[in-house]
């Protein structure tokens, strides 16, 4: 399960070694900054990222976003030292990326606890799905998981995993993330949507707008200039909320005088939309509160 009291909307991966692209990151806006010691960072540059992570979390931190670390995967040769590192620079989640079983995660959990004594100290993780092999066990990973503050998609590796072409439309990966979403919503862990990595502004804002039809709440980016467009989009709007306040008041009205649905604007409102106009304004209260 995940921490669903945080409303993390944005997820922005940075570079662990260039300080200019860090300190845009920082100054983002991004919910979340991840520091990539894997992919974003070269690996002969790796041991230079570990060494200067406590500064790089501090710049972080200081600018508001909270600090999450992608050390490398399990069995790699920097994957130890990067937890290491991360964990003494005092990281708030700990990401693990080509994810495949939940054993890969008790690992992890267990690593963070013979290092960390308080429990109150230790990252929440967040494991990536970025293979085919990854994508189908997803339910069973989350379910038998330690406690997670939500689970990533990938983009790139899931498409070089699945043999597929790669293009801005995104249809080699539609599926991967339907399917993701569902795992993850029938895990009870909230999904972090794939970053969009092409340049163009058009594409962000059309895959986003998708995202959110199709559930998603929380998305990764691959620049610190996306980040306004995924949050704009994603969280509640000006409409929404007022909508789902009516929508709200009308059916506990209803139900008080003894009625099981009520009409609102035209549509015949049940339970099941009641509940959902009710977690719309859960989200907005939680970024209030966060």
């Amino acid at each position: 399960m995940s921490d669903h009291s945080q409303n993390l909307t944005t997820w922005l991966f940075v570079t662990a070694i260039n300080e200019s692209e860090i300190a845009a990151a920082a100054a983002s806006g991004a919910d979340v900054v991840i520091v990539d010691l894997e992919d974003f960072t070269p690996p002969d540059l790796r041991a230079m990222g570990r060494e200067r992570l406590s500064e790089t979390l501090s710049v972080i931190s200081s600018a508001g976003p909270r600090t999450c670390v992608r050390i490398n995967p399990t069995g790699s040769a920097d994957h130890r030292p990067d937890l290491i590192a991360a964990l003494d620079a005092g990281v708030q989640f700990v990401s693990l990326p080509k994810t495949t079983s939940a054993d890969e995660l008790h690992d992890l959990a267990d690593a963070m606890k013979a290092h960390l004594d308080d429990e109150s100290e230790r990252p929440l993780l967040l494991p990536c799905i970025e293979t085919a092999e990854g994508l189908v066990n997803t339910y069973a990973i989350l379910k038998q998981s330690p406690p997670l503050i939500g689970c990533l998609v990938a983009s790139e590796d899931m498409t070089a995993s699945l043999a597929a072409p790669r293009d801005r439309s995104g249809k080699a990966i539609r599926y991967a993330r339907e399917r993701f979403l569902v795992e993850c919503r029938a895990a009870g862990v909230e999904p972090v949507d794939c970053p969009y990595t092409w340049a163009d502004r058009d594409g962000l804002i059309a895959e986003t707008e998708d995202a959110k039809a199709l559930g998603y709440h929380w998305k990764s980016a691959a620049r610190a200039d996306q980040i306004t467009d995924i949050r704009e989009i994603l969280e509640p709007s000006a409409d929404e909320i007022p909508a789902a306040e009516k929508l709200v008041k009308a059916f506990e009205d209803a139900q008080a005088s003894g009625q099981d649905r009520v009409e609102v604007d035209g549509r015949i409102v049940e339970q099941p939309s009641y509940l959902n106009a009710k977690a719309l304004l859960a989200r907005v209260r939680n970024r209030v509160l966060t």
